[in-house]
């Protein structure tokens, strides 16, 4: 898995790189195929396709609805291994990732199992706060009161921090996402967690994402903030800029936006 980590390096692959995309293989709407021919006609020159692998300690929230069918990922690595044969070339390639949710409880097994698979990059993401689903949809907050959105948040950027300590991802995915339903009474009162991220993620030497996948979500902002992103430039962190497609017109959407706001926060792009 080290086909992605050496174009890492700070500030980051630069444009031409969309390495956060779905299928309809877990969240997407399109086949993979149609993912991987959008983004050649887009013009991108690396595009990764990283369905959602979930895992969840709790045995009664699995099977996850929106992960790839985990019986499945020889399939997925094989269907994309083909792709690859037809659609590479000197102006184009096609990666293969997954982004994996990140448990305390296995991620060692986790990394282990996926390591039998010829998979190009990880992304560490962090969807659930114990069996909470963090971003599903706006109705799992709205009765929540201030203590346990705090809670949850806690829970949340610990995890996060642990995905970047670990070293074994590639990047982190979409930092900030409790943020996304304009619910938190305080979002600015976790940028010391996030700080605690990034220090783990430079020590590690993990990347991070900005996700343009926010701007369309109700917070309409980014993840991570600029004040995160201004940090992590200070700290040597690589970016990816990648926009969360889950269907071929947004392989791209929004990225001539999120590079000027990244040159903005230090990034020399």
């Amino acid at each position: 898995m080290n086909t992605l980590k050496k174009k890492l390096a700070y500030p980051g692959p630069g444009a031409g790189f969309s390495l956060h995309n779905h299928s309809k293989l877990s969240d997407g709407s399109a086949t993979p195929e149609e993912m991987c021919r959008a983004a050649k006609k887009a013009g991108l020159k690396v595009f990764g396709l990283s369905d959602h692998y979930v895992l969840h300690p709790d045995a009664g929230t699995m099977p996850v609805e929106w992960s790839i069918d985990l019986d499945k990922l020889d399939a997925y690595c094989a269907g994309l291994e083909k792709l690859k044969r037809e659609m590479n070339d000197d102006n184009f390639t096609i990666l293969t990732g997954l982004e994996v949710d990140f448990f305390f409880e296995n991620c060692d097994d986790v990394l282990k199992e996926l390591a039998k698979y010829p998979l190009d990059y990880l992304i560490g993401s962090v969807h659930y706060s114990g069996t909470f689903p963090i971003d599903h949809s706006i109705g799992y907050w709205e009765n929540l009161t201030p203590d346990e959105m705090h809670s949850i948040c806690r829970s949340y950027w610990e995890k996060l921090q642990g995905a970047a300590a670990c070293g074994r991802f590639d990047f982190l995915g979409h930092p900030d996402l409790p943020k996304k339903f304009a619910q938190l009474p305080d979002p600015d009162r976790y940028f010391p967690d996030a700080m605690k991220v990034l220090d783990a993620a430079a020590a590690s030497g993990t990347a991070i994402e900005l996700n343009t996948s926010g701007w369309f979500k109700p917070i309409e902002e980014q993840y991570p903030s600029e004040a995160i992103l201004r940090e992590a430039s200070r700290r040597k962190i690589p970016v990816a800029v990648n926009a969360d497609a889950h269907c071929p017109e947004h392989v791209t959407r929004a990225f001539p936006e999120a590079y000027e706001l990244l040159r903005k926060a230090g990034y020399s792009f």
